[in-house]
């Protein structure tokens, strides 16, 4: 009898040790982005002399330019499937003109293993360096990724996401003529071509 609990426990070592797939903890991407505006809304505020009073209005942008960004980021394998990371990055949005730093947090779920196909979710901070433009901001984009080419010390990866970027515009100056700033919505689709270290 103690033979048999001994085969079965040098068993359950050698199951738990030896055959499972060793899984990396932290890997990192950097990711080239092309971003393609599908709808974009601009509110803001006009002055109303009959009301002596600032009155809300929304257009719809046409024929916004598309965009490119660039981001890095890190991640932790919580599970086999699942992990959790930091993301820096640079978006520059074209007509009108945005340029943007991001940080925030991304959360990615592979469908079969860390290394195979994955849907995403990030979040992030926009930040300026120029005032005049907006204030603040808000990014999110989901997506899913996938291999295109697989080594041995990294993998070439595909994206494709939709993404909303509210970017709060109060205090700066008007797009068009005399209205008074709120905030723009950018609703895009984008592609991404990055390498996972």
């Amino acid at each position: 009898m103690k033979n048999k609990i001994v085969i079965i426990i040098v068993l359950l070592i050698y199951s738990n040790v030896f055959c499972q797939e060793k899984i990396k903890k932290l890997y990192s991407s950097i990711d080239i982005e092309f971003i393609n505006p599908n709808k974009v809304e601009y509110y803001y505020g006009l002055y109303s002399p009959e009301y002596k009073a600032i009155i809300g209005g929304q257009n719809k942008i046409e024929n916004t330019g598309s965009s490119f960004g660039i981001s890095y980021s890190i991640h932790y394998n919580v599970f086999k499937k699942l992990s959790l990371g930091a993301i820096t990055g640079f978006q520059n949005q074209n007509n009108p003109d945005f340029r943007m730093l991001k940080l925030g947090g991304s959360i990615n779920y592979g469908i079969v293993d860390n290394n195979n196909i994955y849907a995403y979710l990030n979040i992030t901070n926009n930040f300026t360096l120029d005032k005049t433009q907006f204030k603040t901001g808000t990014n999110v984009r989901i997506g899913i990724g996938f291999p295109i080419m697989k080594r041995e010390k990294f993998n070439l990866n595909v994206n494709l996401f939709y993404e909303t970027n509210d970017l709060i515009l109060e205090g700066t100056k008007p797009l068009f003529n005399s209205e008074i700033p709120d905030n723009i919505i950018f609703r895009s689709y984008g592609l991404g071509l990055g390498i996972k270290l």
